[in-house]
């Protein structure tokens, strides 16, 4: 679960990178639902998943509470 955890987190880097250029409406409708499935992906890990992933409870915690367009 490590392994496919840290893609996702390395996925979300790039998604991220991307949103900042210009993006056509359609790309940035992905991009915050990509960020948002992201994020609520982290509410179902425990301590030790996160704990590989790099990340404390209380800095998931406070990704999942960004809005999605941030």
């Amino acid at each position: 679960m490590g392994f496919f955890m840290k893609s996702i987190v390395l996925n979300q880097k790039d998604i991220e990178s991307g949103c900042k250029e210009k993006l056509s409406y359609w790309s940035a409708l992905q991009c915050w639902l990509q960020r948002y499935r992201s994020r609520r992906m982290l509410l179902q890990l425990d301590r030790e998943q996160l704990k590989d992933i790099g990340i404390t409870r209380e800095e998931a915690l406070e990704e999942v509470r960004k809005p999605f367009w941030r």
